[in-house]
């Protein structure tokens, strides 16, 4: 079961998955970054956030239109397979997001690029999610970016009061 209570200092599911949602978008924004010229941030930020959440499971967001989405999610197929950890991150969050969800609801249902994210990279990965471990890759995960990044995101990692 995800998400115990304060007692126990677990952090809840949620957090944990907002947490690596927001890492994974912010290792994106870097690997963007490589190479871009000035001024193109807020290209490179709208095109990480596209990946990100194509790579999380979340659905496209308007503000990503103008954004050629076959591309991006190509990309980010090809960022996982050359990055061990984020794709560790990945479908792990995956598998934790679909755990967490009610069965048999509309939300409950995994998107077919979520899908097609676990068919093909999850054999390197454990099948059943386990709180413990999915914390502790969460934090592994926050300690490869930059330290004023990892102090933003550890605010997801504390336990709830």
């Amino acid at each position: 079961m995800f998400g115990r209570d304060k007692q126990s200092g677990i952090v809840s599911v949620d957090n944990l998955t907002r947490a690596a949602r927001a890492t994974i978008e912010k290792a994106l924004i870097r690997h963007y970054s490589v190479g871009t010229r000035a001024g193109a941030e807020e290209s490179t930020a709208k095109k990480a956030a596209a990946a990100a959440n194509f790579l999380s499971g979340q659905a496209p967001n308007p503000m990503h239109d103008g954004i050629d989405l076959p591309q991006v999610q190509a990309e980010a197929r090809e960022w996982i397979r050359k990055n061990i950890e984020m794709r560790e991150l990945v479908v792990q969050t995956l598998r934790v997001t679909a755990a967490a969800r009610p069965v048999g609801t509309r939300n409950g249902a995994m998107s077919d690029g979520s899908l097609s994210i676990l068919s093909e990279f999850s054999s390197d990965s454990t099948e059943t999610p386990d709180p413990l471990a999915y914390e502790a890759l969460v934090r592994r995960a926050i300690a490869t970016l930059p330290h004023n990044t990892q102090v933003q995101l550890m605010r997801f990692t504390k336990a709830e009061d």
